[in-house]
């Protein structure tokens, strides 16, 4: 189940940025971080999207959102799955999934944790798979746009997307909007 996205009408913002939506830097988690701890870092922070980076390169993996495990696990108390991020995350990439899970099928040892604002890489793209790179000058219209496409968080970058600054969502747009009336 995914949150519905809200369709942004045309509008002009004047020459805004992404960055004029004081987005707070990221705070990543692990696959392997329990979902109670996730749970705690997401609500102190006041963040509906926690980044899931590996615990070694620290790449990319996907996303986990907080407010759809809460209310799955409210449904299904009894699940069998282990309560930890991995489980419930969105991973970016099948393939990278398979292949976190056979790295940690061949290791013994627990996978150590990176600490919640470590730089986020990334993920490696080896078949060529196209990402929208946002940055925080990127316009306005553009991540209303993005939006538009039905995509419900989109994940702030530098130019070479290399590097991530934070998660954008729909809410904090619509603050923005109802922030500054139109002109």
């Amino acid at each position: 189940m995914s949150p519905t996205t809200p369709q942004f009408k045309p509008r002009d913002y004047r020459g805004a940025t992404i960055e004029d939506l004081d987005i707070r830097p990221a705070i990543s988690i692990n696959p392997t971080t329990s979902i109670l701890e996730a749970e705690e870092i997401a609500y102190e922070n006041e963040f509906t999207f926690l980044p899931v980076i590996h615990e070694s390169n620290r790449r990319l993996l996907g996303v986990l959102n907080v407010e759809e495990v809460a209310q799955t696990l409210e449904k299904n108390p009894k699940s069998t799955l282990e309560p930890i991020t991995k489980n419930f995350m969105l991973w970016f990439s099948q393939k990278g999934r398979e292949n976190y899970e056979e790295e940690h099928r061949q290791t013994a040892k627990e996978p150590s944790k990176t600490p919640l604002n470590s730089t986020i890489y990334k993920p490696k793209n080896p078949k060529g798979k196209k990402y929208h790179v946002l940055t925080p000058f990127s316009p306005l219209e553009k991540l209303a746009d993005f939006f538009n496409t039905g995509m419900y968080f989109a994940i702030i970058t530098n130019d070479d997307g290399d590097f991530v600054y934070g998660v954008a969502t729909p809410e904090d747009l619509m603050k923005y909007e109802k922030a500054r009336p139109k002109l």
